[in-house]
């Protein structure tokens, strides 16, 4: 019994590395901003350190924006690029059009449509892939130009949370 338990607690322990050692990547997606414009991620985030700022439902918008003074201050320091991505389930990929469409009418700004990349894929996995908790909340994410995860800090902004992003610049 206490050879199985050894067994079982080895293997676990090396289940729990090899999930950790994923967890630190973006993962290679394709997708488009608002403007229609094609990119290949992590590589067209195209800075030495861009914040991205993760949301899974609609509703998250309103702690993203919390966030958006901070992001831009960063962007305007040339400390970092911003960028929104709003994560949903690959099955939503049928209705992208429609989705990016009502996307696209409640943001006039051209900027802004740039800087929002919807990404269609398994929602689960991505959150594995960047060590995110649930979807029930929002991440601001700080990644190198190879997608490496520098700093992940979930929820609203707060100095906090800003005082730790900005520590990974």
């Amino acid at each position: 019994m206490r050879k199985l338990l050894l067994i079982i607690t080895t293997f676990l322990s090396f289940a729990a590395t090899s999930v950790s050692a994923s967890a630190q990547q973006f993962p290679n997606i394709d997708t488009k901003d608002l403007n229609g414009r094609s990119l290949s991620l992590p590589a067209d985030f195209n800075a030495e350190r861009s914040l991205l700022l993760i949301a899974f439902e609609q509703e998250q918008q309103l702690q993203i924006n919390t966030w958006l003074p901070f992001a831009e201050q960063l962007e305007n320091a040339g400390q970092a690029k911003f960028y929104e991505l709003p994560v949903l389930p690959s099955a939503l990929r049928l209705m992208g059009g429609m989705i990016e469409n009502g996307m696209r009418s409640g943001i006039p700004s051209q900027a802004t449509r740039a800087k929002t990349l919807t990404l269609y894929t398994n929602v689960t996995r991505f959150r594995k892939n960047l060590g995110l908790g649930g979807k029930n909340e929002i991440y601001a994410v700080v990644i190198d130009r190879q997608g490496r995860i520098l700093a992940v800090q979930s929820g609203a902004y707060s100095s906090a949370k800003a005082k730790q992003i900005r520590a990974a610049l």
